[in-house]
């Protein structure tokens, strides 16, 4: 009684209580457990929880339950075990069958995940969460037309369902359907206005818009950051960092991306290459399925705090505690990032890296960014200081990669364009432009690879059909799907001569894999950051002549690499060895120049006491 009417210290009491009366009461310690729950006080979550299905080991529900705590924490394989025995004990328990397809999901077992979701709706036809989470097992397996199903069956069942609905969105914005995703989104937030992971969706989802003004993009992040950061009370006690500008720095990495992602690639010659005897180390790792690259940060830097689960007060908590003075916020909005830590004032410098656009976060002191990225007289909008460092990206040598072919081109008898990025990134424009190429080019093809996604029909004919608008009959287009190991997705450049980059949302990682594999890659800059990163990889490259500032220029770009089989030739063979060469690949420079950056803002900070907030 007390638990329903949320007063939670009476109600702890009350169980406490009872089990002092009978200390083998099982449902006692179970309940205890759910109301530890409530209150985020997980190891007694899971310590209650534990002791009632040691009292009765066929509890089914307090397995289920634990299971749920297991998965939220992202100890996987204790999740999968507690919701197994939960549905053998319970065999016809739907809940504990779809919750075990979400522990196998977060476990990449996707296949698993589907049997699961299956036996939950053979249970349970009407199943509407279930529905959902088949849809999002699905897309991950890349089977987006049936995902779409899945989820129409949820919003069938329920309409009100605004997770339904913003996991639409995601398989539409996959299929290149951008304005029915961002549709989709936005009826999620009016059905759920305080959902943050559609509102971060509809923030990604924007980027890959064409036309779209800086303004705009600016007021929809500024939205969310004010929708959530509302409401956040920043700690009373002032922050207690010896204010000294000379001394070891401790500096703490927030992330989702500590694992085989871009931004992971990025950022691991980074923190490989830190000076130990200046700087601290510390990683904030939201990870709930760690892989070899986890691995890989974990053993590289000083401290490893394991945050998933955890909520934003807690996790400022922590750092607090462990007095940084430089919080890194990786890619805050996209993935399953935390830049709402900041908004606790975690630590007195907050510094944003490898984010879209504005963290729109008052307390974000900092946006790292380069002069090509922001040049002096940039459009974009945003609350932090621009901090430019001499060149942004930077990645590890792909050592695993195939040798560089020949140009196809000489064994082809025409010019193969291609790209490999995300379907979300090819928009109307984009099409457009590539079309206007195509028709610039005598007998020139396009090739179009991403996972395995072009084997969806719903894909490949609304790719089709976009280009025979514009004039381009469907044999001068090549959709591969297939889901390809890293080493194989290299060698498929084998078959590029020149790569088209997709905007506004450039392409950043496959811009540099091209690069590796002897393609030059045509880009045309905007005037955000996401318009403008494929053209900073060229600039650092020494390439800026193929980072085009309009589309007539992109086009005569593209044409005038085309008639050029010699420079085409001569690029092939050289550009991995001059991407090596490059700024991109000089991870002990690069780390030189961000400990410089920490170092200058850390003494801003210490100049005076107005600075430390």
């Amino acid at each position: 009684a007390f638990k329903t009417m949320d007063r939670l210290d009476d109600a702890i009491a009350s169980h406490q209580q009872a089990i002092a009366l009978k200390p083998d009461y099982a449902e006692a310690h179970y309940n205890l457990g759910t109301v530890f729950n409530d209150l985020g006080r997980l190891d007694e979550t899971i310590a209650s929880y534990q002791k009632a299905v040691s009292i009765n080991s066929d509890y089914a529900e307090a397995h289920y339950n634990l299971g749920a705590v297991f998965n939220d924490l992202g100890r996987m394989d204790e999740a999968i075990d507690s919701y197994q025995k939960a549905t053998s004990i319970k065999p016809d328990y739907a809940e504990a069958h779809s919750n075990l397809g979400n522990a196998f999901a977060n476990f990449d077992r996707l296949d698993d995940a589907v049997a699961s979701y299956h036996k939950a709706l053979g249970l349970k036809p009407d199943f509407a969460e279930a529905h959902n989470n088949l849809g999002n097992a699905l897309k991950g397996l890349g089977r987006l037309e049936d995902a779409v199903a899945s989820y129409h069956k949820a919003l069938d069942l329920k309409p009100d369902y605004a997770e339904a609905h913003n996991n639409l969105g995601n398989v539409l914005k996959c299929l290149g359907r951008l304005d029915d995703a961002v549709a989709s989104y936005r009826k999620a937030l009016d059905l759920k206005p305080d959902y943050g992971g559609a509102e971060r969706n509809l923030l990604f989802a924007l980027l890959n818009m064409p036309r779209l003004s800086p303004g705009e993009l600016f007021a929809e992040n500024l939205r969310y950051s004010e929708n959530h950061a509302r409401g956040i009370t920043k700690p009373a006690e002032n922050l207690t960092n010896d204010p000294n500008p000379d001394r070891r720095l401790r500096v703490g990495y927030l992330s989702s991306d500590f694992r085989t992602h871009p931004v992971g690639n990025n950022v691991l010659p980074l923190l490989s290459s830190h000076n130990q005897d200046k700087f601290e180390v510390f990683c904030y790792a939201d990870v709930a399925n760690p892989d070899a690259m986890t691995e890989r940060f974990r053993s590289t830097v000083d401290h490893w705090r394991a945050i998933t689960g955890r909520p934003d007060s807690k996790v400022a908590e922590m750092v607090r505690a462990d007095a940084i003075d430089v919080l890194v916020c990786l890619a805050g909005h996209f993935d399953n990032n935390r830049p709402l830590v900041c908004a606790y004032r975690a630590a007195p410098v907050q510094v944003s890296f490898h984010d879209g656009a504005t963290s729109g976060l008052e307390e974000m002191d900092y946006w790292l960014t380069d002069e090509f990225l922001h040049p002096a007289e940039t459009k974009e909008k945003f609350t932090e200081e621009l901090y430019r460092l001499p060149v942004f990206y930077q990645y590890p040598q792909l050592e695993e990669a195939p040798p560089v072919e020949i140009l196809p081109a000489d064994g082809a008898g025409f010019i193969t364009f291609g790209s490999f990025n995300n379907p979300a990134k090819i928009n109307d424009d984009v099409i457009y432009l590539w079309a206007k190429v195509l028709k610039s080019v005598s007998g020139s093809q396009l090739l179009l690879k991403y996972k395995n996604w072009y084997a969806q029909a719903l894909l490949k004919d609304h790719v089709l059909e976009r280009f025979a608008a514009h004039g381009i009959e469907p044999d001068r287009v090549t959709l591969e799907a297939s889901s390809d190991s890293f080493v194989e997705h290299l060698g498929r450049y084998a078959r590029v001569d020149i790569a088209l980059d997709p905007f506004p949302c450039n392409g950043m990682t496959t811009t540099f894999q091209a690069l590796w594999m002897g393609v030059p890659v045509v880009s045309l800059s905007g005037e955000t950051f996401t318009s403008r990163a494929a053209g900073s990889i060229l600039h650092h490259a020494r390439l800026g002549e193929l980072a085009t500032d309009t589309p007539e220029a992109y086009v005569a770009s593209a044409k005038d690499l085309a008639g050029d089989l010699a420079r085409l030739r001569s690029m092939r063979a050289g550009l991995r060895e001059r991407t090596v060469a490059s700024p991109l690949c000089n991870a002990p420079a690069y780390a030189s120049s961000i400990e410089t950056a920490y170092r200058d803002m850390w003494r801003t900070w210490c100049t005076g006491s107005e600075k430390r907030r």
